[in-house]
């Protein structure tokens, strides 16, 4: 396995594309987009080598090939080619993907390092492109997971296709274990017992928050023994409860870590397509009734820049890509949040896109 990326954490994804949201390119240059999938191959003719290498290559050529043989957008460009070629030579090996933005003429330079990978996008722009960070943002959270037993309390941190296991905490079982006696001493020995496990459970909790308040996790994932995680429910401060993630499956509590990862991230996958469809529900039943929802691009667009859009519902292959980019960033700008969804009939009926609304519009 793999080590950990030194990827941004969920709220510093949300302020960096706020903040790219904001810079607009000076005239006569632009802002070179560039979001690469920086996984090695593992195999062909050359081993290790990156898709997004060869991809970043060809379009920094056809980019300035385009801009002519001189002239501010030229000069700024290939100061821009420069920084990201700098910048790449430092990124951690462990990245899957790699998102940068630079404007040498206007000052701006954003690196993202991101424990999933992205489609090669190579993009000089009067605006950054950030359909694909959003969307970073949207399907990628980050997840604690705890494994517990009576006894015992595994706790992993994922980010996307990326795990790690921290101290928990394992106790000798002799007093938390259920074992047959007579008598007065059979009742002593059960509550002895049952105020173990609930103060295991206690402890287990507090841990398990310590570690997603450090990580700023925004998904919680409990998983093993029922008696375990009844209590451990019971002892999880009601901040916590709210993150965590719905439905059940099986762990045992000595089970491998790359079995962890699996599990989990089909687990979290699946809770974050559902979550987008009911989303993209809710927004179908707001456009059908005439109430706080609106559909199509040019609906879309107009809530967004009267600061009337809540969520913008995007379908991931709704088209063109440059419309896509642009309502992510004035969703951004506005303070409203953009769900992806796939293959959500609803929405495609009314144009691929819409947004649920703050307040109603005016026609």
């Amino acid at each position: 396995m793999t080590s950990e990326p030194t990827s941004a954490t969920t709220h510093e994804l949300r302020e960096t594309l706020r903040r790219l949201s904001r810079w607009e390119a000076p005239a006569s240059t632009g802002i070179l987009s560039v979001y690469l999938d920086w996984r090695p191959q593992a195999t062909g003719e050359r081993p290790g080598l990156r898709s997004g290498e060869t991809a970043l290559k060809d379009r920094l050529r056809e980019i300035e090939t385009s801009l002519g043989v001189r002239g501010p957008a030229l000069e700024s460009f290939r100061g821009d080619a420069e920084r990201v070629h700098a910048a790449l030579a430092e990124v951690d090996p462990a990245s899957l993907g790699v998102a940068i933005f630079s404007c040498s003429a206007a000052g701006l330079f954003e690196l993202v390092q991101a424990p999933v990978a992205f489609e090669n996008q190579v993009v000089y722009d009067r605006y950054a492109r950030l359909y694909q960070l959003a969307r970073l943002i949207d399907e990628f959270e980050t997840a604690v997971v705890a494994v517990a037993d009576t006894n015992t309390l595994r706790l992993f941190v994922v980010r996307g296709e990326r795990i790690r296991e921290v101290p928990g905490k394992d106790e000798d079982p002799y007093d938390y274990q259920m074992r047959s006696t007579s008598g007065m001493n059979e009742h002593r020995f059960r509550r002895h017992v049952e105020q173990h496990r609930r103060e295991f459970a206690e402890e287990a909790a507090r841990l398990i928050e310590q570690l997603c308040e450090r990580e700023e996790a925004t998904r919680l994932v409990i998983a093993g023994d029922e008696t375990a995680l009844h209590l451990l429910q019971q002892a999880l401060p009601h901040q916590l409860t709210a993150r965590v993630a719905e439905g059940r499956f099986h762990l045992d509590i000595r089970t491998g870590l790359e079995h962890v990862r699996r599990t989990v991230e089909e687990f979290l996958l699946q809770t974050e397509d559902d979550q987008s469809q009911e989303t993209a529900d809710i927004l179908v039943g707001e456009i059908e009734e005439g109430d706080l929802g609106v559909g199509g691009f040019d609906r879309t667009r107009a809530a967004l820049e009267a600061g009337a859009a809540d969520v913008v519902v995007i379908d991931d292959a709704f088209e063109p890509a440059e419309a896509r980019d642009e309502l992510t960033r004035l969703a951004a700008r506005t303070g409203a949040r953009v769900e992806v969804v796939r293959d959500h009939a609803g929405l495609r009926a009314h144009g691929g896109v819409g947004a649920i609304l703050r307040y109603r519009l005016t026609s």
